[in-house]
């Protein structure tokens, strides 16, 4: 059996998201906002790479930061609308390149819970390192496997979930220039 592609389970699963990352306590968008909190100024673009429902986004917006987001589920991004939080939304896979941003637009660009849907970062780092402006961040969370090794494969919901090694990232931060 193929596996389902995660825009389509996104898209199911949109109008319940919110409730479910509440309920299961997970607290990555508030770990990765508290850890970039300190580079982040008033009035900066910042790109929430996969901006889902805009649980990641929302701290940002609230201090000051233009919200910019993509992401491929459009009932994820009609959600996140409704909460007034970007200024541009852009219904795109970002696994796709190029992204539809000039070189240099973004202060920040953040990907929270997006990386494990991902086989290969490679595209990801380029294309954020492309779109950051000099002396910009780039934040994001990725699960990593409990063992040793350089990718762990696992399916929930009938979708793959990527666990990709500290080692892996480093390379493709090295790699990229971050």
């Amino acid at each position: 059996m193929r596996p389902l592609d995660c825009i389509t389970v996104h898209d199911q699963f949109a109008a319940d998201y919110d409730r479910q990352v509440k309920e299961y306590q997970c607290l990555a968008a508030d770990a990765l906002f508290g850890l970039t909190f300190e580079f982040v100024r008033p009035g900066e673009c910042l790109l929430d790479v996969g901006i889902g429902t805009g649980l990641s986004a929302l701290p940002f917006a609230k201090t000051g930061l233009r919200i910019f987001g993509l992401d491929a589920s459009l009932e994820m991004l009609k959600i996140c609308r409704s909460k007034d939080i970007p200024m541009s939304l852009a219904l795109f896979d970002i696994r796709n390149q190029p992204w539809p941003y000039s070189d240099g637009s973004f202060d920040h660009v953040v990907c929270c819970g997006v990386m494990h849907f991902l086989d290969d970062l490679n595209g990801v780092f380029a294309q954020a390192a492309r779109v950051i402006r000099p002396h910009g961040t780039f934040a994001f969370t990725s699960k990593v496997p409990p063992l040793a090794r350089d990718k762990s494969v696992e399916t929930a919901s009938g979708v793959s979930l990527y666990m990709h090694s500290q080692d892996y990232l480093d390379a493709c931060m090295v790699r990229h220039a971050f």
